[in-house]
């Protein structure tokens, strides 16, 4: 079983990942920091005798993206995609800078929707695979503050360890 996991570098993203290696998936770590992600995949494959990639791209930028999507188009195997990546626009949005709001609304709106057509391609063909989107309690807070987050991450995020793995 293949996962490919954005944000893995840090926080819940590299909690998936823990989880996934654990449960004998294959792994393709996605996110901005290679050396984090390569020491990362390095410590689960020894841990968990796993193959662990790490695929560095800033999902904001469409050159990163656009090579993602190739990787997932080439790999028909992923089982598990894991849209996790994610940042937040502290400030009033109207004192924000646009550029920042832009790079949210590319990462957590238009990177989610373009991996997920891209995995769901083969998911669907074989008639099996998973998408996890991980969203944030703060869709239902409201907020003057980082305002575009919530609304970008909207619903609930279920702990990795709380996930049903079949």
């Amino acid at each position: 079983m293949i996962a490919l996991i954005t944000g893995a570098s840090s926080g819940i993203g590299a909690e998936f990942a823990r989880q996934l290696a654990a449960r004998r998936y294959d792994l393709i770590l996605v996110a901005r920091r290679k050396e984090r992600l390569e020491q990362l995949g390095v410590r689960l494959a020894a841990a968990h005798g796993i193959h662990a990639e790490a695929l560095a791209a800033d999902l904001t930028a469409d050159a990163d993206l656009n090579t993602v999507e190739q990787r997932i188009a080439r790999d028909r195997g992923i089982d598990l995609l894991v849209n996790n990546a994610g940042f937040g626009v502290p400030g009033r949005f109207w004192e924000t800078a646009i550029d920042a709001q832009d790079s949210l609304h590319r990462l957590h709106i238009m990177a989610t929707m373009r991996l997920t057509h891209a995995a769901l391609a083969a998911m669907t063909a074989r008639n099996s695979g998973a998408v996890i989107n991980v969203s944030s309690v703060a869709g239902f807070v409201p907020a003057a503050i980082g305002s575009t987050y919530g609304s970008t991450r909207p619903g609930s995020t279920p702990s990795p360890k709380d996930c049903i793995w079949n």
